[in-house]
């Protein structure tokens, strides 16, 4: 009877001590699928925004010139849109986003003041679309057009009245003598020569009728 209950205690212990080592191999298993599986999750996590600028919820006091948007993974550039709007419901988003790595600049016009919303949509690396909007309040004023100055009209020319020139005086003839025609001289010597010649005929009939 002592042999059986010595007996039936070595079999407990056996038991017990194979099951300690299928629980010890279990644990270790266990671990070590841990370990494999640890590693991959940060690959399988899904990209996520991180953070933006202007910050969501925030106040600027400055001028807003663009938004930008960082994420936990990398992103692509095709499907990516980012469109700001003001408390007009007009969008002030000037041109297309830019994605460099894990990144999104998207350029702005001046923005008015009140409530910016922010709507953007991407793809990140593993094909994912993500998609969300956030809102920031602008406290700065849009610069005010300078108004075009008016152009001048250019003055008409005037054309001045055209003067005929003045007629000049018609040359008037000397007749005091200082500038005598030739027909004038020759009347004169005619005349001359007729005086002398009838002078002569007067002397030569008195010197007749008185006998000389």
């Amino acid at each position: 009877m002592t042999r059986n209950f010595f007996s039936g205690g070595r079999r407990s212990a056996a038991s017990t001590g194979s099951s300690n080592r299928l629980l010890a191999i279990a644990a270790a298993l266990l671990a070590s699928m841990l370990v494999v599986v640890s590693p991959a999750s940060p690959a399988h996590a899904h990209t996520e925004l991180s953070r933006t600028s202007p910050a969501a919820r925030s106040t600027v006091s400055k001028a807003v010139t663009a938004v930008t948007l960082t994420f936990s993974g990398l992103i692509k550039k095709p499907g990516t849109t980012v469109v700001v709007t003001g408390p007009d419901k007009v969008s002030y988003s000037d041109a297309d986003a830019q994605v460099l790595d894990k990144t999104i600049t998207q350029k702005v016009k001046p923005l008015p003041v009140g409530a910016i919303t922010v709507v953007w949509r991407t793809v990140s690396a593993d094909g994912h679309t993500i998609k969300g909007s956030f809102t920031f309040t602008n406290r700065v004023a849009p610069p005010t057009p300078t108004a075009a100055p008016t152009p001048t009209a250019e003055p008409t020319p005037t054309v001045a009245p055209t003067t005929p020139p003045a007629a000049s005086p018609a040359a008037v003839t000397n007749t005091d003598g200082g500038g005598s025609s030739p027909a004038l001289w020759w009347a004169v010597i005619l005349g001359a020569v007729l005086a002398v010649a009838v002078l002569g005929g007067l002397l030569l009939r008195r010197r007749r009728s008185t006998g000389v």
